[in-house]
């Protein structure tokens, strides 16, 4: 590989990116490479993700200027990096960054290869070195950029997975308790107008339903109803007392 790019090239962008990876976090970064115009170095992975192949790049990395370790939180660290001058960097939430390099991790839950998929319009959450670099990517990307301190990262994070996978854990709840054919979409509208609301109100009126309104009787009949799913039951208690205590 070769060296980073020069003055020239870190003034105009257009950085040669190396992926090691073939998940979701690979195919998004690389489509936004594609959208935007700047080469593709290749594309490394050991499983038959069709990464490459879908995004028209070598399967063996080139001269690449940033090379993106895109792969899980539990094997970043068992990644074999190639001999490069190139700037590593990664887009784990939780993991700081390593080989002197970044951390951009996308606030968004991304969807599987394949699909169409784009930082567009995401916040990409920065840490470590070469900060010029990582706005960079993020200006041309047309996304928001934001930094965090290494340290902050593992509560970060924790804080995407309720933001994301808690969501649609919550909403296959949801799914399972309504129980009426051909609702999935008509359960996704019902989370999209609490988002709305959450995202317009700071303060109590961000909540509805009977906890809000401080309705025991109406929760102690969920509690009954939820009574053959003790899990559920738990759930729903846990929440319930966050939302009255945040209603007072």
């Amino acid at each position: 590989m070769s060296g980073t790019a020069p003055d020239w090239q870190r003034a105009t962008g257009n950085w040669r990116l190396g992926i090691i990876g073939g998940g979701r976090a690979a195919w998004a970064f690389g489509s936004t490479w594609r959208r935007i115009g700047w080469p593709i170095a290749g594309v490394r992975t050991r499983s038959s993700s069709p990464i490459a192949s879908l995004l028209g790049a070598p399967g063996e990395i080139g001269d690449a200027d940033v090379l993106l370790i895109a792969v899980s939180d539990r094997a970043l660290h068992e990644v074999e990096i190639p001999k490069t001058s190139a700037i590593v960097f990664h887009c784990s939430g939780i993991h700081p960054s390593m080989h002197g390099g970044f951390s951009l991790h996308p606030l968004k839950a991304l969807p599987p290869v394949g699909e169409p998929s784009d930082l567009r319009d995401t916040l990409l959450v920065f840490e470590g070195q070469h900060r010029d670099v990582a706005q960079q990517i993020a200006r041309a990307a047309g996304a928001r950029f934001a930094e965090i301190d290494a340290e902050a990262k593992t509560r970060y994070h924790a804080g995407a997975v309720f933001g994301s996978n808690y969501v649609a854990a919550l909403l296959d709840i949801a799914q399972q308790l309504i129980a009426l054919p051909g609702a999935r979409d008509d359960i996704a509208a019902l989370a999209r107008s609490a988002i709305d609301n959450w995202r317009t109100h700071g303060d109590a009126r961000r909540f509805t339903g009977p906890a809000a309104r401080g309705d025991a009787e109406v929760m102690q009949r969920h509690a009954e109803a939820l009574a053959e799913w003790p899990e559920l039951a738990e759930i729903y208690r846990l929440l319930a007392a966050r939302i009255v205590a945040a209603s007072r």
